[in-house]
């Protein structure tokens, strides 16, 4: 069902344990080959599967969020975190104050900052009885997503992969790209990738990408939402050690 389709007695007729969904993501550049919207479409497609597998409300995206890495490139529209976690929060805090229980956020941009923005809202939202989940950046940094492949980071083969799997008509050229590996130190967690040396907007190894590939990750990334969802029913709050440390930098 689409929120934005139903009229307020529909809503207000839902049993409360509904689950909502949302996608969350940025318009950032993404390499040569990727369309800017590459994480908020990676994001929709586990939307999608989510809502034909446990059913519930599919909420308007949030296309806008803060891509600090990708700064200085055209097409990057980097927008002030704040905005973002307060527009999430006051939907999460909506459905609460109604008395609905369960939230899904579906996002496949790993920016800290993002981040930040996505948990302080989620950890609001408990106060209110709302239990909130956002299972892929938690998966993500637990590694249970993808092997961690030194350098491979952004527009790289992952998620050329899951382009190629997911909506292959918008990939370009991305075979004869040359790899461009970088290794992230502590030093260089916040810089700019412009600053790192990455010209086209890419760390990785594109051209490595198949559609294959992309088809079991994108199946990872299910299995890893549905395990949240249950974890989410039975009242746990998902947040992995790595990530809380990363948020409080």
């Amino acid at each position: 069902m689409e929120f934005a389709s139903m009229s307020w007695k529909d809503i207000s007729n839902l049993d409360r344990e509904t689950i909502f969904f949302i996608s969350v993501g940025t318009m950032e550049a993404h390499g040569p080959h990727l369309p800017v919207g590459t994480d908020l479409f990676i994001a929709k497609h586990v939307e999608k599967e989510l809502l034909k597998n446990v059913g519930g409300v599919s909420l308007p995206s949030i296309s806008y969020s803060k891509c600090h890495y990708l700064e200085g490139f055209e097409g990057s529209i980097s927008v002030s975190s704040r905005a973002v976690k307060k527009i999430l929060t006051s939907i999460l805090l909506h459905l609460a104050k109604n008395g609905f229980k369960y939230a899904v956020i579906c996002n496949f941009h790993m920016d800290i900052f993002h981040l930040r923005a996505i948990y302080k809202s989620i950890f609001r939202a408990y106060r209110y009885g709302m239990n909130a989940v956002e299972p892929i950046s938690a998966s993500y940094f637990d590694g249970k997503l993808f092997d961690d492949i030194e350098g491979e980071i952004h527009a790289d083969e992952k998620e050329t992969s899951l382009a190629l799997y997911l909506f292959p008509e918008l990939v370009g050229d991305y075979s004869s790209l040359p790899p461009f590996r970088k290794r992230i130190t502590m030093m260089d967690s916040f810089k700019k990738f412009i600053h790192l040396g990455a010209k086209d907007a890419y760390i990785g190894s594109p051209s490595m990408a198949s559609a294959e590939k992309g088809k079991l990750y994108f199946e990872k990334m299910i299995d890893a939402c549905m395990d949240g969802i249950e974890r989410m029913k039975r009242g746990e709050k998902i947040i992995p050690e790595r990530l809380k440390i990363l948020l409080r930098l």
